[in-house]
């Protein structure tokens, strides 16, 4: 029972960092997934750095390249906060725990992995107009 109880608050916040990353989707291109194709995972990426990263990088994946500029800033603690919101130590703490569990910090909760990942292995042998990470600040562009 107290797996089951550490497991729903990190499924929670895992899945709500989803649904506001957008879910980068298998086969490249910004898609966005269906809510039954979240909840089923079907094609939907891992939100791992290792697993978006390669997806931006090895199938030009300019939604995989968003998420991953989305769950950096959220590791990093710089994702605006909802007014009048009510953060508890147990849910910081296991905020902590899945970006140190999907490879984007380590224990001491510090960024290990680079902030930004370039589009790669694009058909057309350079990447799409560049993204807008949801910082706000333009992703660079890769050439193959």
């Amino acid at each position: 029972m107290k797996i089951r109880n550490f497991l729903d608050p990190f499924l929670c916040s895992v899945a709500s960092l989803l649904l506001l990353a957008g879910c980068a989707q298998q086969g490249g291109g910004l898609l966005q997934p269906t809510p039954r194709q979240i909840i089923s995972g079907k094609n939907t990426i891992v939100p791992s750095a290792a697993a978006l990263s390669m997806e931006a990088t090895n199938f030009c994946n300019a939604q995989a390249q968003v998420d991953y500029a989305g769950l950096v800033l959220y590791c990093e603690g710089k994702t605006p906060t909802l007014p009048l919101s009510i953060s508890t130590t147990y849910q910081t703490e296991t905020s902590q725990f899945s970006c140190q569990v999907y490879g984007y910090t380590n224990s001491s909760n510090q960024l290990i992995v680079p902030q930004t990942v370039t589009l790669g292995n694009c058909p057309t042998g350079t990447a799409p107009a560049p993204i807008v990470a949801p910082s706000g600040a333009p992703a660079t562009a890769a050439k193959s």
